[in-house]
Formats: structure tokens, C-alpha cells, sequence
């Protein structure tokens, strides 16, 4: 009797361990923890609460004219699991125009991105399945989430009559039939971020983004001298949980736009954000405590990472010799000794979303 019983269990323990990793496509695969991916990639990253937040861009300069700067840029956040799957991810975009006819740079005006202008983007009467842009990228982020950076990057496009390459899979072309190459090459980079910062959370953490665009450092030009568009953004990512900040990245691009006085386009150069950049930067030999740039903005984040929103907003700063603000405190100034106001405005604005 104990025999029969004994054999008894184990067949019924066999029969259930096969139940439970079923070939539901008949192709050989396990695809139980496939047919899910929001469960899939919560359920990945809760085994051991270990994330990291990545930051990518791609910058383009090339629509520029004769009489007008131009910079395209595309953002993109994520938080990626320990397996390296996309467990939250943002997409913006900012299309920062100039007026440099005649020589003169058009300073002073209030640069917004794509998401931050919703429907007043006007691109819902013009599209095919009457989204807006921010909804469009809405819907490639969390198409990709589950994702990998190369499975980002394997993602299949096809020019449309307009010759922008959209995607080829009509499950994502159906909610977003805008061009994405630029965002999947932000959302790749942005998983393969090599300065993604670690983090702990025992729940799901929530991404936010901001991006600030100023032209304080556009210049005229003259007889003697081009003049430059320079419409520098500084962006963010900041994961928040239970009134914490768990996580922060901050970047910076300074696109330079050269132009004549008779506001004809010259002289376009972009190599990098500051965080790209890292040595080539060329910040070390200037800096008093011999950091690079990227090493800097790392300093702020440690400091940042577990302060509430009010603290991090309420870091006290003070003008150095250069007019630069910097950070008042003396632990962080140890590690950071560049302006951070700017960083603490745009992340400002990111907690505030």
C-alpha cells in the first residue's frame, strides 16, 4: 500500500511540474511567463528589488536652414530589471526652433518639449489614427517594456510615403505611426547606459522626466564674426517611491549652431551629452577637485538618493567666483563643484509632474 501511494504522488508530482511549463505555442518554448509582460517584468524585478535608471538621446541638427537653427532632440528614460528588461520606460522630445535671419539670434524664448505640449503639438488632425505625438510615444513606451535593448534595437521599420521610417509590426503601428527610429535609438541607449544608476525598491518605483532648454549663449554675428544658436537643454530622470527619491540621472547637450550675418546656417557641431562625453568632456584639468563632469553629476546623484522631494528641491547654492551657483553644502561640494542650479530646477519640474 505505502508503494502504490508512493508512485501514486510522484506521477501526480510529474504530471503538475509538466503542466505548469506547457508549450502553448507548439513551437517547443516555454512561453508561460511570456504571454504576460507587465506580469512577466513586475514579477522579475520584485524577486530581488534591484533596478537601474538609464538616460539616452539622439540629437539632430540637419533640419536646420538658411535663417533658422534648428535642433531635434529625443529623449528617452528607462528602468531596466536585473535582467536587463524594460520595466517602466518615458519618450520626449524637443524641437527647438531660432530665427537667426539677418544675423540676428531670436534669444528669450520659452522652449517646450513635445509631451509638455500635448494636443497643442497639432499633429492629431494630421494623423491616420488621430493621436497626438505624446500619445503616439506613449504607446512605443509601453509597447517596449518587457523589452531588452537589443530587442529595442531588432525592431523593424519600413518608409511611408512620406519616407519617415515607421514600424513594421501592426500591433505597435497601430498606436504609433510616427517615425521611430529616433526612438528606438534613445530607448537602446538608455538600456546600454553604461552610468545607469542602481537602486533598490521593494515595490513598484515611479519614472519621471523633465527637460529645460535656455539660449542664454546665443550670439549675434557680425562682419568679423559668426554668430551661434545655442539651445542647451539640461533633462532628468528621477525615480520617486514612497515619498523618497530613490534615483536620479541628470544630462546635458550644447548643440552649437555657427550662422552668418546674413543668417545662413554654418558650421553645425554636436559630439555628445556632457555624460556621453565623459573625458572628452575635458573638464578634469579645470576642475579643483580634478573630477570630470560625468563624475560630478554622479556625486549629485548619490547625494540626492534618498532624500524627499522638498529636500532635494531646498539644496541651498551659492554664487562661486566664476558666477557659477554652486552647492553650499560642504559634503556635496566635495564631489561637485560645477553650477546645479539648473539641475535641481529641472528636477524641480520632473517631481512636480
Amino acid at each position: 500500500m505505502k508503494k502504490f501511494l508512493s508512485v501514486f504522488f510522484a506521477v501526480l508530482l510529474t504530471a503538475t511540474l509538466f503542466a505548469g511549463c506547457s508549450d502553448k505555442n507548439g513551437d517547443g518554448k516555454d512561453t508561460s511567463a511570456e504571454n504576460d509582460t507587465a506580469k512577466t517584468t513586475e514579477n522579475a524585478a520584485g524577486d530581488s528589488g534591484a533596478y537601474k535608471l538609464g538616460m539616452g538621446v539622439q540629437v539632430d541638427t540637419a533640419k536646420s536652414k538658411d535663417g533658422t537653427a534648428q535642433v531635434e532632440a529625443t529623449f528617452a528614460a528607462v528602468i531596466t530589471d536585473e535582467s536587463g528588461k524594460i520595466v517602466d520606460c518615458y519618450i520626449d522630445a524637443a524641437q527647438n526652433k531660432m530665427s537667426v535671419a539677418d544675423g540676428v539670434a531670436e534669444k528669450g524664448q520659452a522652449y517646450q518639449t513635445k509631451q509638455e505640449l500635448g494636443a497643442d503639438y497639432n499633429m492629431k488632425d494630421a494623423s491616420g489614427i488621430g493621436k497626438e505625438w505624446n500619445e503616439q510615444a506613449d504607446f512605443f513606451a509601453g509597447y517596449v517594456k518587457g523589452m531588452t535593448g537589443d530587442e529595442v534595437s531588432a525592431i523593424k521599420t519600413e518608409a511611408n510615403d512620406a519616407g519617415a521610417q515607421v514600424a513594421a509590426d501592426e500591433d505597435l503601428y497601430a498606436g504609433c505611426t510616427v517615425g521611430v527610429t529616433e526612438m528606438i535609438q534613445a530607448v537602446a541607449k538608455a538600456c546600454k547606459d553604461d552610468q545607469a544608476y542602481a537602486f533598490q525598491s521593494t515595490s513598484n518605483p515611479t519614472l519621471r522626466f523633465a527637460a529645460v532648454t535656455e539660449d542664454a549663449s546665443s550670439k549675434d554675428a557680425s562682419d568679423e564674426a559668426d554668430g551661434l544658436a545655442a539651445m542647451y537643454t539640461t533633462f532628468t530622470a528621477v525615480v520617486e517611491n514612497d515619498g523618497r527619491v530613490l534615483a536620479c540621472c541628470v544630462d546635458e547637450i550644447e548643440p552649437k549652431i555657427a550662422f552668418g550675418a546674413d543668417g545662413a546656417i554654418g558650421e553645425m557641431q554636436f559630439d555628445g551629452s556632457k555624460r556621453e562625453l565623459k573625458e572628452e568632456y575635458g573638464m578634469k584639468d579645470m576642475s579643483g577637485i580634478g573630477k570630470e563632469w560625468y563624475e560630478q553629476e554622479k556625486a549629485f546623484a548619490d547625494f540626492v538618493a534618498g532624500k524627499t522631494p522638498d529636500e532635494v528641491t531646498g539644496i541651498e547654492t551659492q554664487q562661486n567666483d566664476s558666477g557659477n551657483m554652486v552647492a553650499k553644502d560642504t559634503d556635496l561640494y566635495a564631489g561637485c563643484t560645477v553650477g546645479i542650479d539648473q539641475w535641481i530646477a529641472v528636477i524641480e519640474k520632473a517631481l512636480e509632474k
